[in-house]
């Protein structure tokens, strides 16, 4: 619950100044999802930039995030056409293999532990063969101003008021995230590095 309160607090604190510099879906992500079919879901749905990408491929479309603010954010974007819950991505409220796709962006590495039971969990709710795509912040690169070992971080968001909200970020090195996602029980498709961002697609088999 640690996570998700703080989560919810900290995005909620910045969700309107957040949504206005996450205007565009990324890159991969898109192709992801223009060859999925059926249904996704969004873990760490955020501002809906990548639900209203989901809907317009006509797949039926779910979103799940602890910040309340950024889902009514979603809500409006996505002109209540996607299935919306409020809930921290450690447990996530859906039946087994309710979903034959899930995309987990750019929110894994703000858990401070227990990220390989969420992975757990993102494969719960897939459907056999379903596919899956994680991505998370790099460690490799060269921003970052830190000792070999350190990977967790603190990185702050400049709200337009001056105010300054703390960020958690765990930093994966790609091997350690194509790790996690085969200690969760998923297989690896692909694994690769793009803007800053660790990728992992993977599937639910067995």
């Amino acid at each position: 619950m640690e996570d998700a309160r703080r989560a919810s607090e900290t995005f909620d604190s910045i969700a309107e100044h957040f949504d206005k510099t996450r205007d565009r879906p990324w890159k991969e992500v898109v192709e992801f999802l223009g060859r999925s079919e059926g249904s996704v879901l969004d873990i760490g749905c955020g501002n809906g930039r990548h639900l209203v990408e989901a809907l317009d491929f006509g797949l039926k479309s779910y979103g799940v995030d602890a910040s309340a603010e950024l889902l009514d954010i979603c809500r409006t974007k996505t002109e209540g056409r996607a299935g919306l819950v409020r809930s921290g991505i450690k447990s996530l409220p859906f039946k087994d293999r309710s979903f034959d796709n899930v995309i987990y962006i750019a929110a894994i590495h703000h858990l401070k532990n227990e990220r390989v039971k969420s992975l757990k969990e993102s494969k719960r709710v897939l459907k056999e063969s379903g596919d899956i795509l994680i991505s998370a912040w790099a460690r490799e690169l060269d921003r970052w101003d830190l000792k070999e070992e350190e990977q967790d971080v603190i990185v702050p968001w400049h709200r337009e008021d001056g105010e300054i909200i703390d960020r958690f970020y765990h930093l994966y090195r790609l091997d350690e995230l194509k790790e996690d996602v085969e200690e969760s029980g998923l297989e690896v498709v692909d694994a690769f590095h793009s803007k800053g961002n660790n990728y992992v697609e993977a599937r639910k088999v067995g």
